[in-house]
């Protein structure tokens, strides 16, 4: 929520408390700040040579808070000292007067805008935007964002606002002004650019610190888990063979064509598309065995398996035990996702919605049965904070 703020010789001669607001609501549409960005307004203005109808502003909620009656409004604009809008001689219509157009580039231009925006803090929390604009007047204030948050569904005051001045000499005043006080306590200030790298290196922080403890957690919870397996005691010892190297044609079956002339395989532990892959046998030396056959190329065994040479190694030692526990724990594993996928009757996800058929594969679903057990059964627009006045 934001506004502009006019001049304090507005409250010269006889305007009302009313009068200033609806100025102040006015000018802050057809202001710079306003109509550089505020692309309907922009619209309604090349219709009518700039003219605005009186009838479309008084829907803009924030006008319409203040008054309907156009009366009142061309009154009150009529007695505003920066003689930035003129009415129609019908006074149903105003628009930005032609010799004070929108300056082009200035303030489109977001570097310069961040350059004469302050973070100022130190408000309290049920202060309205009015009383914040009233504090602001004296001080060449072009345009006041009041920062707020989601208290449930209902959007608060956070007590601290974007306060973007006329220059950015202006904004230096008033930051080095320390004797600036809003009822009583002193304000905290600080340049808008300032204020998001703190804020951004803060949140950095907060995220590294968060995923230190996650990685630690998980750390913990793998040691953990790893610590409850152990190596089966009917493993068997040096039977794997390990495979580097393979390229993306090497299938499998290619693994237990060409290394099955030596003995029987229990298993090929490897996926197409992987560089490494392991060959467990069924009897222990013979992974040893093709080693010591293998042709030995810079310090290294190599294994041809079509046109592909490979790199073939033992896996042994530390590695061994490493591997035997992986083996164990994928059993488990698959035991416990057996287990909970097989859970019938009470036990299982959802107790208590039937089906009333069985359906197969195909996708037919036959009759139901009385015998048969229960199964499981399957499982506008936010409300942004604006940059600028709400219409």
């Amino acid at each position: 929520m934001g506004t502009e703020v006019t001049s304090a010789s507005e409250e010269s001669g006889n305007i009302s408390e009313l009068e200033q607001k609806i100025i102040r609501q006015i000018e802050y549409y057809f202001g710079n700040f306003n109509l550089s960005k505020d692309k309907f307004l922009k619209e309604q203005i090349k219709l009518d040579d700039g003219w605005v109808p009186l009838e479309t502003l008084v829907k803009f909620n924030r006008l319409k808070s203040l008054t309907e009656d156009f009366d009142t409004i061309c009154k009150a604009l009529a007695k505003s000292s920066n003689e930035l809008i003129e009415i129609s001689e019908d006074s149903t219509k105003i628009r930005r007067r032609v010799e004070k157009p929108l300056p082009e580039g200035s303030f489109i231009n977001q570097d310069d805008v961040e350059d004469r925006t302050l973070y100022v803090k130190g408000f309290k929390r049920n202060n309205t935007l009015d009383e914040l604009l009233e504090f602001f007047k004296d001080y060449k204030v072009e345009h006041v964002f009041m920062r707020k948050r989601f208290q449930g569904n209902k959007k608060v005051f956070k007590g601290s606002c974007f306060v973007s001045f006329n220059t950015q000499e202006d904004a230096q005043q008033f930051l080095d002004n320390k004797s600036i006080k809003f009822e009583g306590t002193e304000l905290l200030k600080e340049k808008k650019k300032d204020y998001t790298k703190r804020k951004d290196i803060y949140y950095d922080n907060l995220r590294a610190e968060k995923e230190k403890k996650l990685l630690k957690k998980t750390s913990e919870k793998k040691d953990e888990d790893n610590e409850d397996v152990k190596v089966p005691d009917d493993f068997l010892a040096g039977c794997l063979l390990k495979i580097s190297g393979l390229d993306e044609h090497i299938t499998r079956e290619v693994l237990k064509e060409e290394l099955g002339e030596f003995g029987d395989i229990s298993y090929v532990d490897y996926c197409r598309g992987n560089p490494e892959g392991v060959v467990r046998f069924e009897k222990a030396g013979i992974a040893a065995h093709i080693l010591e056959k293998a042709a030995e190329e810079d310090g290294v065994k190599k294994f041809t398996f079509g046109s592909c040479i490979a790199t073939i190694s033992l896996v042994e030692g530390d590695s061994e035990q490493e591997y035997w526990k992986s083996i164990a724990k994928s059993k488990v594993d698959r035991r416990q996702k057996k287990f909970t996928d097989g859970r019938k009757g009470r036990f299982k996800k959802n107790f208590g919605k039937r089906q009333k058929g069985n359906t197969r594969e195909d996708g037919i679903t036959s009759e139901p049965s009385h015998k048969k057990f229960k199964s499981e059964s399957t499982e506008g627009k936010a409300d942004q904070e604006s940059n600028g006045q709400e219409k």
